[in-house]
């Protein structure tokens, strides 16, 4: 199975709006292979499967690679205007976070699928994180988004055993 989309946001700047994004996967359901069966006739299910691909994130607020301002009130307005106050720094440079993903695993059927057992592997690797950058007071501003460069990973195994004890007609 391969899979492949363009994304676009409108919370980058027209230099990054859009990113490509990509998947791969594949299965096989080996216990319909004849040798399974002649060998193995307690296996009633097996299949391996596997897939890796990206991802985006783009979950930071409305048009944060603008300068940004807020209507503001005086109580003695110059010339009746109402003033504008920066809310936020310039940055075109945003660009989206990517994670990429990978998967596999197995899943078991013995006893005609009285007894299920699975087990998977993930791994996600996220980089270009999307994070409010703290700044020195002096700026005038608490922060500002910018893209990460480290790379954050998570992985880990997970393992399902599902069991029908009784059954009756």
């Amino acid at each position: 199975d391969l899979n492949a989309r363009r994304d676009g946001s409108s919370r980058f700047g027209s230099a990054n709006q859009f990113h490509n994004f990509w998947s791969a996967g594949g299965a096989w359901i080996f216990s319909e292979e004849r040798f399974i069966k002649d060998h193995l006739p307690f296996l009633s299910y097996g299949k391996l499967r596997g897939s890796y691909g990206t991802t985006g994130n783009d979950q930071i607020g409305d048009y944060r690679y603008l300068s940004l301002y807020n209507p503001t009130s005086a109580s003695n307005p110059y010339q009746g205007a109402t003033g504008l106050v920066p809310n936020n720094l310039t940055n075109p440079y945003l660009e989206w976070e990517e994670t990429r993903k990978l998967q596999f695993g197995i899943n078991l059927g013995f006893l005609k699928d009285r007894v299920l057992f699975d087990v998977d592997y993930f791994r996600n690797r996220s980089s270009n994180q999307l994070i409010g950058y703290s700044l020195p007071f002096l700026t005038g501003f608490s922060s500002i988004t910018q893209n990460f460069p480290a790379v954050v990973q998570n992985n880990g195994w997970e393992f399902a055993l599902s069991t029908e004890n009784i059954k009756n007609g």
